[in-house]
């Protein structure tokens, strides 16, 4: 039977915890989430665009691009400048995209990936969980497309993540409140049906398929 000292049974309850409590830590993406997470990380793209099919990973992945922003932790897959130097004056940012989506699928994935007990959240009258404060800084609201477009239009932003094409103009309005600088990365299903999104930001965007 193996025995352990104190500060190793102490190491293995912290571990144990983590993966637990802080499922994000060990996080390990399949290869073309890994690609995207490079581009993200790099830092140097406005806007980023994962395109692939249901299934593949896309809300897991960009789920643990927020986890690893707000709560860097040393996961080799995130060592990149963007994690390890975020450089931008707001912390503030938004995730967008249908209203099932959100309450079905991206608001328990962040529930199963972040760290418990390092982040606030309030329904600010909606039926979900809409605005998110983490204990690092970080401020974010989970909007809808059917939201009307003046609530775009209203606080500066540093990022926003795209579940889905969005609409244009709540696009450009997003893009509008990022005047001191900021990133977008957009996770979606190959683009039928979004003709402007194609034209302006897929031939254009860096992007992982």
């Amino acid at each position: 039977m193996t025995e352990y000292n104190e500060i190793q049974l102490a190491a293995l309850k912290k571990l144990a915890y983590q993966r637990v409590a802080e499922k994000y830590r060990f996080f390990v993406p399949n290869g073309k989430a890994e690609e995207f997470i490079k581009v993200v990380g790099s830092d140097k793209y406005f806007v980023s665009l994962f395109s692939a099919a249901n299934g593949l990973g896309k809300t897991a992945t960009s789920v643990n691009i927020l986890a690893h922003l707000f709560w860097p932790c040393g996961n080799k897959y995130f060592q990149h400048p963007l994690f390890t130097d975020y450089r931008y004056p707001l912390k503030k940012g938004r995730i967008v995209s249908d209203s099932t989506t959100i309450a079905e699928a991206i608001i328990p994935e962040m529930k199963k990936w972040f760290p418990k007990d390092k982040y606030v959240t309030s329904k600010k009258g909606k039926n979900y969980e809409y605005n998110w404060k983490t204990n690092t800084g970080f401020d974010f609201d989970c909007m809808t497309y059917n939201q009307s477009l003046t609530e775009f239009e209203s606080v500066n932003l540093s990022w926003a993540y795209f579940d889905e094409p969005p609409p244009e103009a709540i696009y450009k309005a997003t893009v509008s409140r990022m005047r001191r600088g900021g990133f977008i990365f957009i996770a979606a299903t190959p683009l039928m049906g979004s003709a402007w999104m194609y034209d302006k930001i897929y031939t254009k965007a860096t992007y992982s398929n």
